[in-house]
């Protein structure tokens, strides 16, 4: 958005969004990090990080960055950092054995997230905390996936399952008394196609996914359709980006990712909008990943606006963030979708939803009015909301 004046963060979410960006970016950066850091609330800062899960992640880079940092908050990060490691050691060793009971089904299975990507990005398991275990697995294999999961005493998955045999997105499985982590079956990883994942994100026949990872431009492509997903809130997604920037950004050849758009045209959209917000939040080349820039339309800049990497609203209004912004990537052929997905729910959904304690409507109808209600707060947010850069 050219010319739009961006409205200045309080220190503590300046400094976590500057600590969010590439290392091009950091550097660049650290003057006026060090500036904030001699006017930042220490605890502020340490409570607006864990809130966002954020502190094992940008509290090292902060630390780095501010020259003469808080004791207390350097101990902090340090304690954390500890336990994310034992906490990732358990993910991972978990996530390993369902993935090799899985592959010895002959089920093609990849890790999405987690310690394992926690380690390709940031050299640390302990730095990306994760509560559950995400497993990719090929879509005509999935019902199978369920079957081996449950083998491990795991409870039958109640996500409402459509026409074609498939979740909207995944399966989730918790665990009796939660002795074990919770396990997610995703066959895809964004909602415009179906071929993506399967294609490029799962390993070739015989592979092991414990060792699989996808060529840079499709992880690359991964991370953006994540970041588009959950609507551009906050910075896990952001922050996730701007290091494989740094880690893998050498890696990427020219053309790689145009012939993603090409292979795959429903994931054009939010693609080319997830790689314009992540040029403006943290300092994605958008040039050295696409070319020249693709043009944007009136909805995919709306949603450009509605990057919030420091979201202070309550979580309710953050969600119907996620699903405006969801309805503004949607191709215009798939509106109708869009609706089924978000605001028209199926009943199956509506009584999953029903469960939560926080859930508040009486009826699908009632539902479907206070989505459309939030969503037109979303919109003159929107319209008002500065750019943040």
């Amino acid at each position: 958005m050219a010319g739009s004046k961006a409205e200045p963060l309080r220190a503590e979410g300046r400094l976590a969004l500057l600590s969010a960006g590439t290392a091009e970016r950091r550097a660049a950066a650290r003057p006026e990090v060090e500036a904030l850091a001699r006017e930042v609330d220490w605890s502020q800062l340490a409570g607006l990080l864990q809130a966002h899960k954020l502190l094992t992640t940008l509290g090292p880079r902060i630390l780095d960055l501010a020259g003469s940092p808080d004791p207390a908050f350097a101990g902090l990060v340090d304690r954390r950092l500890e336990a994310g490691r034992q906490h990732g050691s358990f993910l991972q060793l978990v996530g390993s054995r369902v993935t090799t009971m899985l592959e010895a089904e002959g089920i093609s299975v990849a890790p999405l997230k987690g310690p394992k990507l926690s380690e390709a990005l940031y050299g640390d398991p302990g730095r990306r905390l994760s509560n559950d275990i995400d497993l990719l697995v090929d879509p005509d294999r999935l019902a199978d996936a369920v079957e081996v999961i449950c083998g491990l005493g795991y409870e039958r998955p109640t996500d409402f399952v459509y026409r074609n045999g498939l979740p909207l997105l995944h399966f989730a499985l918790v665990h009796p008394r939660n002795e074990l982590p919770p396990v997610e079956l995703h066959w895809r990883v964004h909602w415009y196609e179906g071929r993506f994942a399967r294609e490029l994100l799962l390993p070739p026949i015989g592979a092991s996914g414990a060792d699989w990872r996808p060529a840079p431009a499709a992880e690359l492509v991964e991370l953006l359709l994540f970041y588009a997903r959950d609507g551009f809130v906050g910075l896990r997604l952001a922050a996730d980006i701007g290091a494989w920037w740094d880690t893998r950004g050498d890696d990427l050849q020219d053309g790689e990712t145009q012939d993603i758009l090409v292979s795959y045209p429903g994931l054009a959209r939010p693609l080319a909008t997830s790689l314009q917000v992540s040029e403006r939040i943290v300092g994605l080349p958008g040039a050295r990943v696409l070319g020249a820039a693709p043009k944007l339309g009136f909805r995919d800049r709306l949603a450009t606006r509605m990057a919030d990497p420091v979201p202070m609203v309550p979580a309710s209004q953050q969600h119907a963030d996620m699903g405006f912004i969801d309805g503004l990537l949607t191709p215009t052929r798939d509106l109708p979708k869009f609706a089924r997905r978000q605001i028209f729910i199926p009943a199956g959904v509506f009584r999953e939803y029903a469960k939560h304690e926080d859930f508040r409507a009486r009826s699908s109808f009632d539902y479907a009015i206070r989505v459309l209600a939030r969503y037109g707060l979303a919109g003159l947010r929107a319209l008002r909301r500065p750019v943040y850069a």
